[in-house]
């Protein structure tokens, strides 16, 4: 009995899933502990990790979500990733498109999408990110994580898994 109980202390945090934070028209899965800003500058969320228990990350980490409409007529998830990776490296300089891949991503409401691994330069700071574009029928929805080199390297698979979470949903938009 000792047993089971120090096992189901131990492997009950690893199995618990956190709540997704809900958006206007999406959903998506922050890391433990990141702090969600929803509306700041017209983005309909930021999010980033907490000042006072990861000051580095604070200042590099930082993951934004924005919901773009869509006229079918006009574009399509290929014509919307090109539009997008031209309006990011205008504001960029050593703009390079390390990796693009196409996703089905999983769930009840799984839809296409592309994700992008960039590293480019803002002003003097070199950054590397992820970005998530989701074809969300009406609209698209685009998730962008960024981070320095180094700590985008180590955190390469816990962030990957945050953009990926990006899902479409109903448009009530609820705070976690």
């Amino acid at each position: 009995m000792k047993t089971l109980l120090t096992w189901l202390c131990l492997c009950l945090p690893l199995l618990a899933q956190a709540a997704p934070t809900r958006g206007e028209g999406f959903s998506i899965e922050l890391p433990t502990g990141w702090q969600a800003q929803q509306g700041v500058m017209g983005v309909p969320l930021m999010a980033r990790p907490p000042k006072d228990s990861d000051p580095e990350g604070w200042g590099q980490d930082l993951l934004t979500v924005t919901r773009e409409a869509v006229d079918r007529r006009r574009t399509c998830l290929e014509g919307f990733t090109l539009r997008k990776l031209g309006e990011l490296s205008y504001h960029a300089a050593a703009f390079e498109k390390l990796e693009q891949v196409a996703l089905d991503l999983p769930a009840k409401n799984g839809r296409p999408a592309t994700l992008l691994t960039l590293r480019y330069r803002e002003g003097p700071r070199e950054l590397m990110a992820y970005v998530l574009i989701l074809d969300a029928g009406s609209h698209f929805l685009t998730a962008t994580l960024t981070s320095s080199p180094a700590r985008f390297e180590f955190q390469r698979a816990r962030f990957r898994t945050v953009v990926e979470s990006l899902r479409r949903a109903s448009s009530r938009a609820t705070r976690r």
